[in-house]
């Protein structure tokens, strides 16, 4: 199966007749199916379905513009996020009139909206196919798109309500009352609007591939580092009688009788002194917590390679002619993803790897000891600040089902301005051609409403190795 995750690969694969290649691709942001029916998959005479098509292309437009795939059953499983295709259904070419579709979204949707119709063949039959449906963004001195007629209990379109939908993930959602009224309000001011740009000034998000063989690699070197604290089986010199050497028996009499002289000679401090674990327990005890360790290696790992590559700096451009006070933005980008904030002028000593707390090494759990001292294999994790600047004034991220959310510090910005955001270390981006899906939204203290767009940064893959015959082996990432 081939993973699509941009429009210009979806459309490529449906170009180069490869529809059963779109199976399994989510529904995001920028892409909706559409399964068919008896009358296609708009039935225009139906008034619901109209509203329907309106409220799908309007919703795009005021998102970040999107593809309505038509063709295409899509469900969510119990253990998925968002609904993905589950098989392609190709339609045939006559239940589709573009010319109506047009007049639809011409007769309920306020302002008009750029739209391209494409038709894609299906390879098993030439009498069927596929409908993409292209939906541009509005630019932002234009929006909001409206659809300028609701449906009633009956599903029939009524005058004198409109309705502003917007994508939001794999789903759309209306603006509320309470957005809309400002909207309203600040149009009849009048005042000036918040025009704003991001754009990426260095660095990317990374996404890390880290090989099981390392993993193993480095448990196993862990292992060997820990069993080293177990005695080695002792070696007694062969004795001999009157020239003789001892029979097997004959000697481990002997090697017993030393050992049992040796103990009764210091029977106190051999108590005192003695391991309470035997061999084997401590054997299960450091595969424990070497099983704990492959379970949080990749992680840990993946956050190490990241922190070694630039950060995400992203630039905030004030595209207004009036001075804007207290900007927030705040950044979403998918579920799965993983940030932290590096603090600037400061470098994490990453020589090593942040080991969770070993046992203690064999031979020190004794009486003597009151069950127990401090592992002689140190845990080290990452090192905090030295220095840097006060956390306020630092990104906070939260991740959830939702996806995860970036919120910057709040900056002023003169007209015609930019600043660089703090840098952020964005990890965990699966990407096929190179970028990632981000989400934005920005709020100022003297302007109302707020700025809404999406981008695509960009994503440099990483594989990590370990160079053999190390000890203390460093990340090597390629």
């Amino acid at each position: 199966m081939t993973v699509v995750d941009s429009r210009v690969r979806i459309v490529t694969l449906l170009a180069q007749q490869q529809p059963e290649a779109v199976v399994g691709m989510p529904e995001s942001e920028w892409v909706d199916f559409k399964g068919v029916g008896p009358k296609g998959p708009y039935d225009l005479s139906l008034e619901s379905k109209k509203y329907e098509l309106a409220k799908d292309v309007a919703a795009f437009a005021n998102a970040a513009g999107g593809l309505l795939v038509c063709g295409f059953k899509a469900t969510r499983r119990p253990t998925d996020l968002h609904e993905a295709v589950v098989e392609p259904v190709p339609f045939a070419k006559r239940l589709v009139n573009t010319e109506r579709y047009k007049a639809v979204i011409a007769d309920l949707v306020r302002p008009s909206i750029d739209i391209e119709f494409s038709w894609y063949d299906d390879p098993g039959d030439p009498d069927l196919g596929y409908l993409v449906i292209e939906v541009q963004a509005l630019p932002e001195s234009a929006r909001w798109a409206l659809v300028t007629k609701t449906l009633n209990e009956n599903g029939k379109l009524v005058t004198g309500g409109v309705t502003i939908p917007k994508r939001h993930g794999d789903d759309t959602r209306y603006l509320p009352p309470d957005t809309v009224y400002q909207l309203v309000n600040s149009g009849l001011r009048g005042g000036p609007a918040m025009e704003l740009g991001l754009a990426v000034a260095g660095g990317s998000a990374v996404n890390v591939a880290v090989a099981d063989s390392v993993i193993e690699t480095l448990v196993e070197r862990r292992r060997r580092a820990l069993l080293a604290s177990l005695p080695q089986a002792e070696q007694r010199p062969r004795r001999q009688r009157e020239g003789v050497a001892l029979s097997d028996k004959q000697q481990q009499a002997v090697d017993g009788l030393l050992r049992l002289r040796e103990v009764a000679a210091s029977s106190l401090s051999h108590t005192l002194s003695r391991e309470l674990r035997t061999p084997q327990e401590y054997r299960e005890e450091v595969d424990a917590y070497l099983e704990k360790c492959r379970a949080g290696l990749a992680p840990m790992l993946e956050q190490a390679a990241a922190l070694r590559r630039d950060p995400l700096v992203l630039r905030l451009e004030n595209r207004s002619d009036a001075m804007l006070r207290q900007v927030q933005l705040i950044a979403t980008l998918d579920p799965g993803y993983r940030a932290i904030v590096r603090i600037p002028d400061v470098l994490p000593d990453l020589s090593e790897i942040p080991w969770p707390e070993p046992p203690a090494p064999f031979g020190s759990k004794t009486l003597a000891a009151r069950m127990g001292v401090s592992a002689g294999i140190p845990s080290i994790g990452l090192p905090a600040a030295r220095r840097g600047p006060s956390v306020s004034r630092l990104p906070e991220y939260t991740s959830s089902e939702e996806g995860l959310v970036i919120t910057y510090p709040p900056v002023d910005l003169r007209a015609h301005a930019n600043v660089l955001l703090p840098p952020v270390v964005v990890y965990g981006c699966p990407s096929t051609d190179g970028a990632a899906a981000l989400r934005w939204t920005a709020t100022c203290t003297n302007l109302d409403g707020r700025h809404e767009e999406a981008f695509r940064m960009p994503v440099d893959q990483l594989g990590v190795t370990l160079p053999p015959d190390a000890e203390h082996p460093e990340l090597a990432v390629t």
